[in-house]
């Protein structure tokens, strides 16, 4: 579910987006999957690509913190948030942003 409101969210002043409650439990250490990827992704890194598809992007405070830290935050395994997240969110911070009027 997508909330319209004024002001600015997430990264670049886009949308309110709802996140899905409850998030999947953390990765338990974000080091075991490093230069390897994991036999699969983790719940917690789908989860995250989901939210960014429905247009979730992380805010400067966020994606400032450099790789180990926000992999950490996020609760992903370090070679799921390089391989995966970082460059999903890079391509969704360069499209368009989609703006709901309401």
């Amino acid at each position: 579910m997508t909330v319209t409101r004024q002001g600015k969210t997430g990264s670049g002043g886009g949308p309110w987006v709802e996140l899905e409650t409850p998030k999947p439990p953390r990765v338990p250490d974000h080091y075991t999957y490093w230069a390897e990827p994991p036999p699969e992704l983790s719940a917690r890194c789908v989860y995250w690509l989901r939210q960014i598809e429905r247009g979730w992007l992380p805010n400067k405070s966020i994606g400032g913190k450099g790789y180990d830290c926000t992999a950490q935050w996020f609760g992903v395994y370090l070679w799921e948030y390089l391989n995966v997240l970082y460059p999903r969110i890079s391509e969704a911070e360069q499209a368009p942003r989609r703006r709901e009027v309401g």
